[in-house]
């Protein structure tokens, strides 16, 4: 990666890949040490569909199948009345 780039990015995007992996040991962690969680997420269930995955994918999802333009998202967000009427939609 060419430093021109490199200083385009946030920290975030940076370290997209090392947040992934932490948030995975994290997971994989928490189901370990308290198993009750785990259970809990799988109660979490209608049908053969796991609500916590479905949002999940949902808000993947939505930016760019509405093209959204993602430098503007925080000004949607402040406005309550307007992001729920873009779900709506």
């Amino acid at each position: 990666m060419s430093t021109a780039v490199s200083r385009k990015l946030s920290t975030m995007e940076k370290y997209l890949t090392a947040w992934i992996l932490l948030a995975m040991v994290f997971g994989v962690s928490v189901g370990y040490l308290a198993p009750s969680v785990a259970q809990f997420i799988a109660g979490l269930q209608v049908g053969t569909t796991s609500v916590p995955i479905a949002i999940g994918l949902i808000l993947m999802m939505y930016p760019p199948l509405a093209k959204v333009r993602y430098e503007e998202s925080g000004r949607i967000f402040e406005n309550k009345k307007l992001l729920g009427l873009s779900l709506l939609k």
